[in-house]
């Protein structure tokens, strides 16, 4: 009944979100990652690998900010997609509620899994790409079933709920056989190690950014679509 609003809703939202993410990333994120990448290119390259073909990656400058941007906006649009139909399907919404949802899917798509698993820059080493996606997955859900049940559930299944959210890091993520960085000059450690917290820190101010939007953006836009839209009468629903 209400595909076209939410489909709208959510594309309205992507695009805000995907923009003022862009941005915070061009500006305060990009140069970090660009940084880290100094470093990396600067390790000798062996034999094999100064044969093999490159891979294709976009050009830096607008070519690389316009792939970021459209990425940023297909990710922003399935978000809002998720957060639209949690709303919709809870009641009715406001931009307090959406706020409140959109820190909850912070707390539950970054935060948590951030714990243990940091976001990384280039030149780090890093436990297998199966096992740390598997991790990531499961404390996403868990944690996401956790603020659901504490939040809506009876008062004597809250407890459940917070076992749910401490679960994963109880668990603990994958961990690389040598954590930190591999480059051969110990200066450049300690300053790709500099670079890393700061890449942590504006990382998780990026991405609260991005769901303050997401969170605001969906749920003033559902309160004027869609609650402010009037049930059909019982009649119209009987010829239906």
């Amino acid at each position: 009944m209400y595909f076209r609003q939410i489909f709208l809703i959510s594309c309205l939202s992507a695009i805000a979100a995907s923009i003022g993410f862009s941005l915070y990333q061009w500006f305060l994120v990009n140069p970090i990652i660009f940084a880290a990448e100094l470093y990396e290119l600067a390790e000798p390259l062996a034999a094999n690998e100064i044969q093999q073909a490159e891979p294709w990656a976009p050009e830096d400058g607008i070519e690389r900010g316009l792939y970021t941007l459209l990425a940023n906006f297909l990710m922003s649009l399935a978000y809002s997609l998720l957060l639209v139909c949690g709303m919709v399907f809870r009641g009715s919404s406001s931009m307090l509620k959406g706020l409140a949802w959109g820190m909850a899917a912070y707390l539950s798509v970054f935060l948590a899994p951030a714990l243990g698993l940091p976001p990384e820059i280039p030149g780090m080493q890093a436990a297998d790409l199966a096992q740390r996606q598997n991790w990531w997955l499961l404390t996403v859900c868990l944690t996401a079933i956790g603020l659901a049940v504490l939040a809506f559930s009876p008062r004597y299944y809250k407890g459940a709920g917070l076992i749910l959210i401490l679960l994963p890091q109880l668990i603990g993520a994958p961990v690389a056989e040598i954590h930190g960085f591999s480059h051969p000059d110990p200066d450049a450690v300690i300053m790709l190690t500099k670079l890393w917290h700061q890449f942590i820190l504006q990382t998780s101010i990026a991405n609260a950014l991005l769901w303050f939007i997401i969170g605001t953006s969906t749920g003033f836009l559902s309160h004027k679509f869609i609650d402010a839209v009037p049930p059909l009468p019982a009649n119209k629903l009987t010829k239906a």
